[in-house]
């Protein structure tokens, strides 16, 4: 997985947590490096947490306020001109085209949701979930689904990320697409819950709300970036929180809640055979 291009996303990521290391290495204060450069205050925050990218002229300015010189600034300009590339297309909503090469790049996922995630989904399921979509264009339909499924397909290759997937039993119950379709996103599922890097799990019905569940995330952790990321998406767009403390303390508390390995997958198993029975 690490050997993939990571993509100017990631490299942005790279580059703010090595400019934060750096930083620090010299004692510059976020005050003074923001002046150094003429930036508002806060700036410069942006940039060290991957949120905006900076310009080769004034990653030389900070380079030479930290006092950084030689290979080790070359690198850093290195990164920055990675980071400035133009992305490749992704076949995803506008806001969420940011997550995906986040998460290509991720060793470590997490994720609460009352429904299938993408990345669990087939194509059919996929598509007669998109299809409700107000803000998913027909035309897009058919691209979009399929690269759901695509995502999914590598967590059976090597160097798949460890995924950890808490879902409530809703997601296993409410029928998305005709009964044969249901099925096989159920048949996904239970094969996806016997893969080596996978641990799913379900939280039943009757252990009430959950507040993941209620407000649906994924962690990401980055490696390269050293960095974890709680991805949040609404129906016209996403957030992408650093401070992830309280996503991980409700991915704890739904994981914590949640049936075993085993008696998911027997649960799994049944609404199987309920759907296959209908």
């Amino acid at each position: 997985m690490l050997d993939e291009d990571p993509g100017p996303v990631v490299q942005r990521l790279i580059l703010g947590e090595r400019l934060r290391a750096l930083r620090e290495a010299s004692g510059v204060g976020l005050d003074d490096a923001n002046a150094a450069l003429g930036w508002y205050r806060g700036k410069l925050s942006k940039v060290e947490t991957g949120t905006l990218g900076a310009s080769e002229k004034e990653l030389t300015t900070l380079l030479s306020r930290y006092g950084v010189t030689g290979p080790d600034a070359e690198q850093v300009r290195q990164l920055g001109r990675e980071a400035r590339r133009r992305a490749a297309p992704e076949r995803v909503s506008d806001w969420a085209k940011q997550y995906i090469p986040l998460e290509r790049a991720s060793s470590e996922i997490r994720m609460v949701y009352g429904e299938v995630p993408g990345l669990l989904q087939t194509k059919d399921y996929a598509r007669a979930q998109l299809s409700r979509s107000p803000v998913v264009t027909a035309a897009d339909l058919d691209s979009m689904a399929a690269a759901r499924e695509e995502r999914g397909n590598r967590l059976y290759r090597d160097g798949a990320p460890h995924v950890w997937a808490v879902l409530g039993e809703e997601a296993l119950r409410r029928r998305v697409g005709t009964h044969d379709q249901m099925g096989t996103q159920l048949r996904r599922l239970r094969e996806i819950a016997d893969l080596p890097s996978v641990t799913l799990k379900v939280v039943p019905l009757e252990h009430g709300p959950h507040a993941g569940l209620s407000c649906p995330f994924t962690l990401l952790w980055i490696e390269q970036a050293r960095a974890t990321i709680a991805y949040v998406e609404t129906l016209t767009g996403a957030d992408y929180v650093k401070s992830t403390e309280a996503y991980t303390l409700a991915f704890d508390q739904a994981e914590g809640d949640a049936l075993s390995e085993d008696d998911t997958r027997a649960l799994i198993d049944r609404c199987i055979q309920g759907v296959t029975h209908d």
